[in-house]
């Protein structure tokens, strides 16, 4: 048995170890390790579950040993200290249940590659204390070579303090930080997006060849308490982990286990199943007796996904949305999952499952148009918008879709905002069809005292960018401009229609066309210039997003400004102002304009 001093567990095996002893009461300066567990004399079994279907083509799990090698090898194989008695707590039988079901579990599991390893932290009671470890619990190998061996080695030599009073969440690993907070962590590269404090083995994850990584909470349906975490590390730098996240899920489930919180309400990937006496149930309802009586295809409904899992993204932890796609890293989603739908026609199931398993950009999307103004929406041909603004274009052409109507939804008991959003039928080709739809939502919602309808005094219609052969950048956007029927055709003007139907106050709807003008703008932001051509009834928003992306900033953070006729700075803050910056400006088709980031 190595006799090893508190310097040498200091410098081989990590703070963790060090700082466990120090606040579980120092045990001396002289520790016991013992390394014989750490040889390469492991036990996997071969994969023995008969997978079918597309799980053929992936690659499983080699299991960790028997399932009575990880409680019954003699105590003095344990990789961490004499000291911890970590093993006494093992003979538990509730412990071994947790250890046959996370075995049970990875057997299950089929990967897009097979260099992967998955391994299981457990906490352990120790003088009124918890440790979490994954010495000892069950993991598997995709594929049995010597750099996951070592990296599995080495993780055997930490023990992470995960009291609840214990602070320093930031300065534990990951698997700490997962079963503390009960999120999930996850990047596409360990080794360019963490600090070594974020991450103690990020020396071996480089030196193993270590890049994706992903750490799952793992909860008790029963006790709703989490029992551990899953941690998966991959050769691959993969840009989304929403695959591996669904196999953990559905394996998970067959040992009534789950990577979801299970406090924070239904998981964010089921389908929505109408309950009794739930407001999303009302809006189902009305959603149903509207596309039944307008005969409307699809309705589905929108809300800001929640910020439940923790990613690390250039060295800083950033909370974010639960889609595990790079893609939405630092901005804030609109998702339709586990939200009320109706599908009319059955023939759109497939739009449907592609909308559940896809976020929107709230900024940019014709959503967020929506929920950002607190009104309502429509766009006569989505399948000629930019995949950027609108990533379902694709399975909108692929299933004839064009036409769509949205409009915000606000719940008086629950503060939540929704959107919903109508696509709707080819026959719907003039203005009463619109007016039927709006006064139906109002007299449902309205009647039901639980809801705001947005409003609908005012309906913006949008069109879809287009490249209109302009040399100085093919990328200018302009709103599509052909008639959504004769009735909103009017000489490009704003279009007033008094639709005493729709309001018992007989508030008029205004169908907004806005100017038509085509400009050449020229920004400044600080000493850099840029020049570029921008319809100008695209509106201030998408300006702001054509400048951020320019000048590689955040539309949200910056601020436009244009100098008057006083020599005076005016802010641009809404879309009429951008004509007072065309006037400003002494031309009719340029614009001048100064770039500022937001103060907050």
């Amino acid at each position: 048995m190595d006799h090893v001093t508190m310097e040498t567990i200091q410098q081989n095996i990590g703070m963790p170890i060090k700082e466990a002893s120090r606040r579980l009461g120092g045990f001396g300066s002289e520790m016991v390790l013992n390394n014989d567990m750490l040889s390469n004399n492991i036990s996997l079994e071969n994969p023995s579950v008969a997978f079918t279907g597309d799980a053929r083509y992936m690659a499983p799990l080699w299991v960790s040993g028997k399932a009575d090698e990880l409680s019954q090898s003699d105590t003095s194989q344990s990789a961490t200290t004499s000291c911890f008695e970590l093993r006494d707590g093992d003979m538990d039988p509730h412990n071994q249940t947790v250890i046959g079901k996370i075995k049970a579990a990875l057997k299950l599991l089929t990967f897009r590659k097979d260099h992967v390893l998955v391994q299981f932290w457990r906490p352990h009671d120790l003088r009124k204390h918890q440790l979490l470890t994954t010495t000892d619990q069950p993991y598997g190998l995709g594929a049995i070579n010597e750099e996951f061996y070592s990296y599995r080695k080495d993780s055997e030599r930490y023990a992470y303090i995960v009291d609840k009073d214990h602070e320093e969440e930031e300065d534990l690993g990951p698997p700490a930080r997962v079963f503390k907070q009960g999120l999930a962590e996850w990047t596409s590269d360990v080794v360019t997006n963490y600090l070594p404090k974020y991450f103690p083995q990020l020396e071996c994850a480089t030196h193993c060849n270590l890049y994706g990584y992903l750490a799952l909470p793992v909860f008790d349906t029963a006790t709703r308490s989490c029992i551990g975490v899953l941690e998966l590390l991959t050769c691959s730098k993969y840009p989304s982990f929403a695959y591996e996240v669904q196999q953990f899920e559905k394996a998970l489930k067959t040992q009534d286990l789950t990577c979801r919180k299970i406090s924070d309400g239904p998981a964010s990937n089921v389908p929505f199943v109408p309950r009794e006496n739930d407001q999303l149930d009302d809006i189902f309802s009305i959603m149903k007796v509207v596309c039944d009586t307008q005969n409307i295809p699809l309705a589905q409904t929108w809300a800001m996904s929640p910020l439940n899992t923790f990613s690390s993204h250039e060295q800083i932890l950033l909370k974010t949305c639960d889609s595990f796609d790079t893609k939405c890293l630092g901005k804030v989603c609109m998702s339709t999952a586990a939200l009320p739908y109706y599908v009319k026609d059955l023939r759109l199931w497939s739009f449907r499952e592609a909308c559940r398993k896809r976020h929107l950009n709230k900024s940019h999307s014709p959503v967020g148009r929506a929920l950002l103004s607190r009104g309502s929406c429509f766009c006569e041909d989505v399948t000629k918008l930019g995949e950027e603004e609108y990533p379902l274009v694709h399975y909108a052409r692929t299933n004839g879709l064009t036409s769509c109507f949205l409009i915000s939804l606000h719940s008086v008991e629950t503060n939540d905002d929704y959107v919903l959003e109508f696509f709707l039928s080819s026959h719907m080709k003039n203005t009463k069809h619109l007016v039927n739809l709006v006064r139906i939502l109002k007299e449902n919602f309205e009647t039901a005292y639980r809801f705001e309808l947005g409003d609908r005094s005012s309906i913006e219609v949008f069109g879809p960018p287009m490249n209109l052969g302009v040399n100085k950048d093919p990328e200018t956007w302009s709103y599509l401009m052909d008639t959504f029927s004769d009735e909103l055709d009017v000489a490009r003007n704003n279009f007033v229609g008094v639709l005493d139907e729709c309001s018992s106050t007989s508030v008029s709807t205004t169908f907004k066309r806005g100017s038509d003008t085509m400009v050449n703008v020229k920004v400044a932001y600080g000493e850099d210039i840029k020049w570029f051509c921008f319809h100008i009834s695209l509106g201030l928003m998408m300006l702001k997003y054509e400048v951020a992306k320019r000048f590689g900033l955040k539309d949200e953070m910056i601020r436009l400004k244009y100098w008057d006729e006083d020599n005076e700075l005016i802010l641009i803050c809404v879309d009429d102002d951008l004509e007072d910056a065309l006037v400003a400006s002494g031309s009719e088709n340029s614009m001048n304009l100064i770039c500022k980031l937001s103060v907050s």
